[in-house]
C-alpha cells in the first residue's frame, strides 16, 4: 500500500485510482492503487503516518458522519466520542443498495454528506467506488502487521458467517447435507433467502458458488453418482440457475429468513441463508435456529463488511481515526463481543459463545470464498438469471 505525496497549489488534487484484480474477498496491498494525499497531511501515509498527528487532526475537525450496514454502529459511536471528543453520528442499518445509490447522487451534486460508509458490497467498491474517483480505501499503517494483506484492500472492517440454516425444533439434524439438495422438488418454494436486488452482499454467495465449480461439480457426483453434464461455464452456474428455477422466497432483510425458518409450531418449515448474527437473539425471540457446518460443498460464504472514505469527505481525518478505532478491540467490541463477528485484526478474539468455533480460520474450512471484482464481472448474468426465475 505504497503511497507518495503530491505537490500541489490546490488544497486537493484527486490522482487516478489504478484497479487491479484481488485475489480473494479483498485485494492484496501491491494491489492497492495510490491514494490521494494532501499537502500537510503526511501523517497518515505509511512513510509519515504519526497517530498523535492524525488525532489533533480529527479533533480539529470536530465531528464525523457514517453511514453503516449495521444496526451496532451507534455503540461503535458513542464509544469513539467518548474517548476523542469527536461529535459522531453512526446512521445504523443502511441497506447497501440505500447506500451506493446516495452516495452516487452526493458525489453527481458535489455535496457528499459522510465521512465513511461501512458496506457490504466489495463488487461496487472494487468495479465503481474507487476507480471512478468517488471514495478511497485506508489501512492504518500501525495496524496494518495484524490484518492480512487480501484484507486491506478494500478494507475489511469485520467478518461475518452467513450460513443456511434450520429449524432445530423440528428437524434433530440438518434436512440438507447437500447443497444441490435445494434445486430438488421437495425444497421448491421451501428456501428462503434476502431479496438480492435489496441485500446485494447475497450476490457474493451465488458468484462464490460460481467461483467453486469444481466443488460444486464434485458434490454432485457425490450426491447423484454420476458426473453433472451442464450447458454452463461450471458447476457452480448450474447451480444457480437450479436454484432460481426453484422458487426461492425471497425477503428483505436475514430477520426475516430467520424468523421464517426458526418460528415455533411449524410442521414442514422451510431452510435459509442468513448471518450467523441470527442465532444472537434467537432465544429471546423464540427461534429455534440450527446449522450444520459439515453440508457439502459449503455450509454457507463469507462475508465481510468494508470501510471506505469518500474522497470529497467532509471530515476525512476523523474518518480515518474511526476506521482505525473499529480494527482495535474497544471499537469492535459491539460486534466482536457477541455471537456472529470476527475481526480481521488477529489480535482481537471473537466471542466464545459463537456456535460452533470462535476461531475465523476454522470457519474458513466451512464457508465459499468469493472475489469482488469476479462478483462484480458475473453480476449482470445473475441478476438476468434472478429476475427471469421470479417471472415464471
Amino acid at each position: 500500500m505504497k503511497r507518495k505525496v503530491l505537490h500541489s497549489t490546490l488544497i486537493m488534487l484527486v490522482i487516478g485510482l489504478l484497479l487491479l484484480l484481488p485475489l480473494t474477498a479483498a485485494g492484496t496491498k501491491e494491489q492497492a492503487p495510490q491514494t490521494p494525499q494532501f499537502e500537510g497531511e503526511p501523517f497518515w501515509t505509511v512513510e509519515g503516518y504519526d497517530y498523535d498527528k492524525l488525532v489533533a487532526a480529527a479533533q480539529a475537525e470536530g465531528s464525523l458522519v457514517a453511514r453503516w450496514q449495521s444496526g451496532r454502529a451507534p455503540q461503535a459511536a458513542q464509544a469513539f466520542e467518548a474517548k476523542y471528543g469527536i461529535k459522531t453520528v453512526a446512521s445504523p442499518r443502511f441497506d447497501d443498495s440505500e447506500n451506493i445509490e446516495r452516495l452516487r447522487r452526493e458525489v453527481q451534486a458535489k455535496n457528499v454528506q459522510v465521512d465513511i460508509l461501512g458496506m457490504d458490497d466489495g463488487a461496487i467498491i472494487l468495479s465503481e467506488f474507487i476507480p471512478k474517483g468517488m471514495t478511497v480505501s485506508w489501512t492504518p499503517p500501525d495496524l496494518a502487521q495484524y490484518i492480512d494483506d487480501n484484507e486491506e484492500y478494500p478494507q475489511v472492517v469485520y467478518w461475518q458467517p452467513c450460513i443456511i440454516g434450520y429449524n432445530s425444533a423440528v428437524y434433530s439434524q440438518s434436512p440438507t447435507k447437500n447443497l444441490w439438495e435445494l434445486t430438488e422438488p421437495q425444497w421448491k418454494g421451501r428456501f428462503v433467502t434476502c431479496d438480492p436486488q435489496i441485500q446485494p452482499y447475497m450476490w457474493h454467495f451465488f458468484a462464490a458458488a460460481i467461483d467453486h465449480g469444481d466443488e460444486f461439480a464434485a458434490a454432485y457426483e457425490q450426491r447423484y453418482n454420476k458426473k453433472l453434464v451442464t450447458k454452463y461455464e461450471n458447476a457452480g452456474w448450474e447451480w444457480v440457475a437450479q436454484l432460481f428455477a426453484n422458487s426461492p422466497i425471497a425477503v428483505e432483510h436475514d430477520t426475516e429468513v430467520a424468523k421464517a425458518i426458526g418460528s415455533p409450531g411449524q410442521t414442514n418449515p422451510p431452510i435459509g441463508i442468513h448471518t450467523l448474527t441470527r442465532h444472537r437473539d434467537a432465544k429471546e425471540q423464540n427461534l429455534h435456529l440450527g446449522f450444520d457446518p459439515n453440508v457439502i460443498p459449503a455450509v454457507g460464504f463469507a462475508m465481510p463488511t468494508y470501510m471506505v472514505i469518500p474522497v470529497d469527505a467532509p471530515h476525512p481525518n476523523a474518518a480515518r481515526l474511526w476506521a482505525r478505532f473499529l480494527l482495535t478491540e474497544e471499537g469492535s467490541f459491539p460486534w466482536t463481543n457477541v455471537v456472529g463477528g470476527f475481526s480481521p485484526n488477529q489480535t482481537i478474539s471473537a466471542s466464545a459463545s459463537n456456535p460452533y468455533t470462535s476461531l475465523w480460520g476454522e470457519w474458513l474450512d466451512v464457508l465459499l470464498m468469493f472475489d469482488p471484482m469476479q462478483s462484480a464481472a458475473v453480476r449482470r448474468d445473475l441478476i438476468d438469471m434472478w429476475l427471469m426465475s421470479q417471472k415464471k
